[in-house]
């Protein structure tokens, strides 16, 4: 099965439905000059999980008797993250939980001061400890997730890709379009990806209106309409692969352009 690669419009790279291969979707991104990134990875921890699910999976989000959707992203993203993140080395963190709530970021690993992990094993192996111990909250929001990941970029200045695994919409949609478009001051590209029953509508209005930012540097994925597809295809990894980095050959070009990096 065909899926995407770049084509020039308005003199950027730009993903259209062509790729066989990780191969090809990796060229596709080198060809846009960006060699390697580095990921941060974050959990949506509110209590909402508990019932967002309840349509499409009949079960909690963070059920882990079998494989959860936020386990089935992060399995399906590994051939692509390994080829680009230079050192193997993962922030993943969770919000929305008791402790963060709407105001901060923990360390996705209950028991750790440090959000790193040394690649995706521990990455799942700390979702599932984080699943055990952590109390679901709320509410739902993105502002401390995007100043987090902005943080890391002003001390590396290096490029990164914020991946947000989340279940809703947010609740303070306006703060968190400011800080979306505060973020589009650094070399930052931001994928939300929805997972269960949404709402997503906000998520998606920060795809389509960019709020004052320097770039389009909000992309979202409805994962659960994207799972449709996968019983037609034989690489849904790639699939998923493709759409969520759909626009981030054309972004790193315009973070280069911009002279953010």
């Amino acid at each position: 099965m065909a899926f995407k690669s770049c084509v020039n419009k308005g003199g950027f790279k730009q993903i259209k439905e062509v790729y066989r291969s990780f191969p090809e979707l990796t060229l596709a991104l080198r060809e846009a000059s960006m060699e390697s990134s580095q990921i941060i990875l974050a959990f949506d921890f509110s209590k909402s999980n508990e019932w967002s699910g309840e349509k499409t999976y009949q079960r909690s989000l963070h059920d882990i008797t079998q494989e959860t959707p936020y386990e089935k992203v992060c399995r399906l993203l590994i051939p692509v993250i390994t080829s680009f993140d230079s050192d193997s080395i993962i922030p993943a963190i969770r919000f929305g939980c008791s402790v963060s709530k709407d105001q901060i970021v923990c360390p996705l690993n209950p028991y750790s001061k440090s959000p790193e992990c040394q690649g995706f094993a521990e990455v799942l192996h700390n979702y599932r400890e984080a699943v055990k111990m952590v109390k679901l909250s709320g509410p739902t929001s993105l502002s401390p997730v995007v100043r987090y990941a902005i943080n890391i970029v002003k001390k590396t200045r290096e490029y990164h890709i914020l991946i947000i695994l989340t279940d809703g919409d947010p609740v303070s949609s306006v703060a968190d379009a400011d800080t979306v478009a505060e973020a589009s001051n650094y070399p930052l590209s931001i994928v939300a990806v929805g997972l269960g029953d949404g709402p997503f509508k906000i998520l998606q209005s920060f795809d389509t209106q960019y709020y004052n930012r320097r770039f389009d540097n909000f992309h979202f994925v409805n994962f659960t309409e994207l799972e449709t597809k996968f019983i037609h295809s034989n690489r849904p990894d790639l699939l998923l692969a493709t759409e969520l980095f759909v626009e981030i050959p054309k972004q790193y070009q315009i973070i280069r352009k911009l002279g953010l990096l």
